[in-house]
């Protein structure tokens, strides 16, 4: 299991060339195991017959060619990916594994390059700059104590006007307005804070429960307080989050072919690996087309669902050889879940920040 750990590491790191720019000593003893190396690779242990030992500067000049290097595996893996649904996990799995990039390496390519856009473009054009909890934001999203307080004492739009209606300022009186827990600073006075939650609270809560909402304003205060560490936390978590749709995505394929004998796990994962590269791959395309023709935004994420629907049906249909009407199914089934787990995903991001920052 370890040497399983070291091969699976050193093939994420090994980059997507294969390296053939270093120098080997063919026909040399391993100098790991000491056979005699006929090519590239001692054929006893797997070493590469490549010494290391070289000036700082060729080994620097290698690693920037080893990042570079793209081999044609590549070019061959990403039309494949995106044009052809299935074809390329249907060869992996029929055994053709070499002439394309593996399913791991590649995922954690178009993952890099997914979430490296959405926070470049994020930092350049401030898409979340609106939905920030800033009292004096120019944006058309009002959250100000006096928006808020206003918000909460309007009648409702079909309330019936008259004299009978009593005056905002009588009822709210005795209360503790949301403008009153701001202080100068920005902070948010606790012990007004509380006062507020304890008038709203109903008359027959409990010591216990009315500490536990303490609690919970407390946390939103400091997260009001903090916005940047909020922000910061869901960029930290976003991408471990999105790594949680793989083996529930897999689980699912393995539970809607779970009496097909012919498939394993092992099956399911690696088309999982690729329809989630395809899901970066296509996520990336989506941000950048937006960003090039803003008046076309609204339109982008409806296609993109709609392609996303067309690539699981043509997936099941080449990689499992299932038929029209099992693979429209199952494609509706999917896209169904995914969506309900993506959304999952997003408010469990959300709570987690909540509670980490």
């Amino acid at each position: 299991m370890e040497h399983d750990i070291e091969a699976a590491g050193a093939a994420s790191l090994g980059g997507l060339s294969k390296g053939a720019h270093h120098p080997v000593n063919s026909g040399q003893p391993c100098e790991n195991c000491g056979v005699v190396v006929p090519d590239r690779f001692c054929s006893a242990c797997g070493q590469l017959a490549s010494s290391f030992h070289r000036p700082l500067w060729a080994l620097v000049t290698e690693s920037i060619a080893d990042m570079f290097a793209l081999d044609g595996r590549l070019l061959r893996s990403l039309p494949m990916l995106m044009f052809r649904p299935g074809r390329m996990t249907r060869n992996y799995l029929d055994g053709k594994r070499a002439r394309y990039v593996p399913p791991f390496r590649m995922f954690l390519l178009a993952s890099v390059i997914f979430f490296l856009t959405i926070f470049t473009m994020n930092d350049t054009q401030r898409w979340f700059e609106g939905w920030t909890f800033d009292p004096y934001s120019k944006s058309g999203m009002d959250f100000s104590p006096s928006a808020i307080d206003a918000a909460l004492e309007a009648p409702p739009a079909d309330a019936p006007a008259g004299p009978e209606t009593p005056p905002a300022d009588d009822v709210v009186a005795d209360s503790v307005r949301f403008a009153d827990i701001m202080q100068p600073d920005g902070t948010i006075d606790r012990a007004k804070l509380h006062e507020m939650v304890k008038q709203q609270a109903s008359p027959g809560t409990t010591d216990a429960e009315l500490r536990t909402s303490y609690l919970a304003a407390d946390k939103a205060a400091t997260v009001y307080e903090n916005q940047d560490r909020f922000g910061v936390r869901l960029r930290q978590w976003a991408p471990r989050f999105s790594l949680l749709f793989l083996p529930v995505f897999a689980l699912l394929l393995t539970l809607m072919y779970a009496w097909w004998r012919k498939f394993y796990v092992f099956d399911h994962l690696v088309a999982s690996l690729h329809f989630q590269t395809f899901l970066y791959i296509l996520g990336t395309l989506v941000l950048l087309f937006t960003a090039i023709f803003p008046h076309l935004a609204y339109a982008a994420p409806g296609a993109a669902l709609l392609a996303v629907f067309v690539y699981i049906y043509r997936m099941l249909r080449v990689i499992y050889g299932s038929g029209l009407v099992a693979s429209l199914l199952g494609a509706t089934i999917l896209l169904i879940f995914s969506m309900i787990l993506l959304v999952s995903l997003a408010v469990g991001l959300v709570i987690l920040s909540f509670v980490l920052t």
